[in-house]
This record gives C-alpha cells, sequence and structure tokens, in this order.
C-alpha cells in the first residue's frame, strides 16, 4: 500500500476512533449493562486473588457460606429470598459447593420433608482460613469509596431499599404515564366523531349501569339534541384515536348540565378525564349561563373525587324529577370562594322544597 493511502488509512481510523461513543454516554439508559460490568470486574478481581492463595472457589458462592455460617442450617428456598436469586441458581451454587466438600444436607428437625444446608468441617475450616483475605477485599472497598467520595456499601444497601420499596418497572410505568399524560388533545365534536362518542359512552354505561332511553336518543342524535340547543361536546384524541368524551348540555336558559363524561378503560389514569372536566368548566364560563350541575352515582367514587377537586359540590336535587334513574348524587360546580354562599342558597332552598314554599320565621 502506498505511503499516502497508508497515512489517509490511519487518519481515518484516528478520525473514527475518537467519534466513537462510550457505553457512559448513555448515563442511566444502560446503568445495568454498567453495574453488571462493575459486578463481573468485582468478581473477577476477587477470583483472582482467591486462585493467587491456593483457593478453588468461585466468589459467586460465597454470599450462601456467610448465610450459613451466621444463621445456622438454612432451606435453599429462604437462601433464595435472602440472596435475591432464584431457586435454581441457589440450588446450582449450592451443589458446587457440595461436591467441593464445603455444605452438607441434613433433615430439618422440625420438619422431616424439609432438606437443610449446613456448613461442612470442611467449610468451617475453609472460612477460618479465608478470614484475613476477606478483610483484604473490605480494605480495598473501603479504599475505593475514599476514592469516590462515596460510601459504596451504604449506597448499595439504599439502592437495595429503595428497590424493594418500590420495583424499578413500577418506576417506569409511572414515567410513562406522566409522558403519556401530554399526550392527549382536547377537541371539539364533528360529526364524523358521532361513532366514537356513542361507542365511548355505552362501552361505560354498560360497564357500570345499562344503557336507558334518554342515553340513546342523546347519544344517536348529538347534533340535534346537544349541540343546536346551544350545547358543547368534548373529545379526547390519543395517538390519533378517540379515547374520551364529555358534553356541556342546556337546561333550560340558565343551567348547563355536565354529562357524558367517559375514558375509555385502557386509557384511564392518563388524567384524560380531568382534562376534559377543565375544557368543559372554561367553556361553560363563556356561555353566560347561572349554574353548572351534573348528575352521578355515588358509586362511582374516584369520579366524584375528581368533580369535588374541580369544584362540585354536593347539593340538594332541585325539586323537578333526575332524567336518569341511576342518578342519586347531585352536584353544582361551586369554587371554593363561593361554595359558603352556594350551601347557604341550597339549604333555604331544600328548606322550600320541603315545605312547600314556605320557609318558617324565627
Amino acid at each position: 500500500m502506498p505511503r499516502v493511502d497508508i497515512c489517509n488509512h490511519l487518519r481515518k481510523y484516528v478520525h473514527g476512533w475518537w467519534l466513537m461513543r462510550e457505553l457512559h454516554e448513555y448515563g442511566g439508559l444502560v446503568l445495568a449493562t454498567r453495574l453488571r460490568r462493575l459486578s463481573d470486574g468485582f468478581f473477577a478481581g476477587v477470583d483472582r486473588v482467591y486462585r493467587a492463595h491456593g483457593v478453588d472457589l468461585s466468589s459467586r458462592c460465597v454470599p450462601v457460606l456467610f448465610l450459613l455460617r451466621d444463621n445456622g442450617p438454612t432451606g435453599i428456598t429462604d437462601l433464595a429470598r435472602q440472596l435475591g436469586q432464584t431457586h435454581p441458581a441457589v440450588s446450582q451454587m449450592s451443589r458446587t459447593l457440595a461436591e467441593a466438600g464445603l455444605l452438607v444436607d441434613k433433615v430439618d428437625e422440625a420438619d422431616d420433608r424439609r432438606r437443610l444446608l449446613a456448613l461442612s468441617p470442611k467449610g468451617i475450616a475453609l472460612m477460618a482460613r479465608m478470614a484475613d483475605m476477606w478483610q483484604a477485599i473490605v480494605g480495598a472497598v473501603d479504599d475505593l469509596s475514599a476514592t469516590v467520595k462515596t460510601d459504596i456499601p451504604a449506597l448499595v444497601t439504599s439502592l437495595e431499599l429503595a428497590m424493594a420499596d418500590r420495583e424499578f418497572a413500577t418506576r417506569i410505568d409511572d414515567r410513562l404515564r406522566l409522558q403519556e399524560r401530554g399526550a392527549a388533545e382536547i377537541i371539539p365534536f364533528e360529526s364524523r366523531y358521532r361513532d366514537d362518542f356513542k361507542r365511548l359512552n355505552i362501552e361505560w354505561l354498560e360497564k357500570h349501569f345499562y344503557v336507558e332511553a334518554i342515553d340513546d336518543e342523546v347519544l344517536s342524535h348529538p347534533e340535534d339534541v346537544i349541540l343546536k340547543p346551544g350545547g358543547h361536546i368534548f373529545l379526547a384524541r390519543y395517538k390519533g384515536e378517540i379515547v374520551g368524551t364529555s358534553a356541556l348540555i342546556k337546561a333550560g336558559r340558565t343551567r348547563v348540565e355536565l354529562s357524558k363524561m367517559a375514558v375509555t378503560e385502557r386509557c384511564q389514569g392518563l388524567g384524560i378525564g380531568r382534562r376534559l372536566l377543565l375544557a368543559a368548566i372554561a367553556t361553560f364560563k363563556t356561555m353566560g349561563a347561572k349554574q353548572l350541575f351534573l348528575e352521578s352515582n355515588s358509586k362511582l367514587k374516584p369520579a366524584l373525587t375528581l368533580y369535588e377537586a374541580q369544584g362540585f359540590r354536593h347539593a340538594p336535587r332541585p325539586k323537578m324529577a333526575s332524567h336518569y334513574s341511576r342518578s342519586d348524587v347531585y352536584m353544582v360546580y361551586a369554587p371554593s370562594e363561593t361554595h359558603s354562599g352556594l350551601r347557604s342558597v341550597m339549604t333555604r332552598r331544600a328548606k322550600l322544597d320541603a315545605t312547600g314554599g314556605k320557609v318558617k320565621r324565627r
């Protein structure tokens, strides 16, 4: 190869070398791989020391010896729990130690069907022989901790406790949920979504109650029943699919009903219901109506909690009968600053209803 070509080849190789990304640049995304690499390094270093001192034993098996020395005879199931490893993995380590003559198998005195593992005399002697090596290993870990200014064993303990308190998969799922919360968009009703509006509400009704005649009328003709009289329909679109609905239905000249709140089950927990509710409240405030109310059922605890959190208060039902046989809850939108005033008005109205329009004066 000509000298110029060799120089160019080397220049490209060096240039590519410096551009190559290193594993640590991916941060927490490859944390398990990096921890595994560190773990393998610890095991390899300790194993090399063992071999140099004539000990033919894998350091991966040593925790079993420690647990048996300090806890006495123990079953494999309990060892697996304490080590945080699978039963087959601990069984394999135990067989390796038994074949080396370091463990013995004995019957549990409390239950002769249960087998326990215990240190053999050879195992006890080996552990006594290795005491100096283990002291040196602890010292090396202390040196490493001082170098990185972190108590490594304490850090690992903290991580173990945190992982036991809340699984890592759960933490990832929670983060995904947070990301997905912002992915849904609230859009106005369009005729092309008529079937989605009906489908979602029927799905909700059939899960919790049953479809009443008034439900079918409203859901089959939303433009005529809701929109033409001056109401509004809100839809939640998530990844191109309609997954939630809510509506404002005019109830006379001064009252508006919040209705048809539904979010498909697989998308619940993403905050979609709350966003639909907030969109409805914001629109109500522009309609010039005096009262926003809703009817619900006492068994729908999560929904009632959501309504209460956004300013709806339980109130006596007006004199007119409910549209829905399933309804046993009546709520009125009353933000906290007007709650006390509304309560007194509602109390007076309830007294009027109970006395046929007459309130006793004191």
